[in-house]
């Protein structure tokens, strides 16, 4: 039995984002599986859900890794974003619960290695926990590490992906064809020149490969650039 999760935490998303992950894992995905929300509010929510302690006292995306809680789960654990796209069969995945694996974001390549005085670019690696699949009982440390001292890994990396990216040697990322950004595209043949204008509103939207497995938001503040994505969630019945 495969455990299918996500992280909902504050008001960002709303119950019909966890709700609609869950209709595109049950379309994609052929295993055996347990589809669990770990959340701060359960309210509305018509799935498992396991209660973030308010003993953690962690904000946004920090909460993720209390997915690596001993007592969480066992076996494979496969993780989504609430804000990826579901657009085919996800079973492949699953072929690389041997190592923590994520998705490799070129976009953020070109900061490895690099001293940035910055706290948000310092540590920049191209592993992103958008999508993660892992075996839970090989990265129990990952909790116990991030705990040695919380206040300090919070200030030093500035998100999770930085801490996972930094901290754990033994990973690895998906192939990247599978997975692509809905603003940066697929590669770094793509590119992002389109970028500034949909922040600024200008465009709908930049890359769409209907052919990849996934494709990574940029949260629901953009509800305009899912336009057309529809049918990926609507259809998963």
């Amino acid at each position: 039995m495969i455990n299918v999760v996500c992280v909902k935490w504050g008001e960002k998303y709303g119950p019909e984002y966890v709700h609609r992950l869950q209709r595109m894992v049950k379309k994609n995905l052929t295993f055996p599986h347990h589809f669990v929300c770990y959340t701060d509010d359960s309210t509305d929510l018509d799935c498992d859900v396991i209660l973030i302690p308010k003993s953690d006292n962690l904000e946004i995306y920090w909460n993720k890794l209390g997915l690596f809680k001993s007592w969480m789960f066992k076996g494979t654990c496969l993780y989504f974003d609430l804000d990826v796209v579901i657009q085919d069969n996800i079973d492949d995945l699953l072929q690389y619960n041997d190592k923590l694996t994520g998705v490799y974001t070129y976009w953020d390549d070109v900061y490895t290695g690099k001293d940035y005085p910055y706290a948000t670019l310092k540590y920049k690696t191209p592993f992103n926990s958008s999508v993660m699949v892992w075996k839970a009982e090989d990265y129990y440390w990952i909790w116990d590490k991030f705990q040695e001292d919380v206040d300090w890994n919070i200030i030093k990396y500035f998100g999770d992906d930085k801490f996972l990216g930094n901290e754990v040697e033994n990973k690895q990322t998906f192939p990247r064809e599978w997975i692509y950004s809905r603003l940066y595209g697929q590669d770094s043949l793509d590119e992002p020149n389109e970028v500034l204008k949909l922040y600024a509103g200008y465009s709908e939207g930049v890359y769409n490969y209907p052919e990849c497995m996934i494709c990574l938001f940029n949260g629901p503040t953009m509800k305009a650039h899912y336009k057309g994505f529809e049918k990926y969630w609507n259809d998963a019945t």
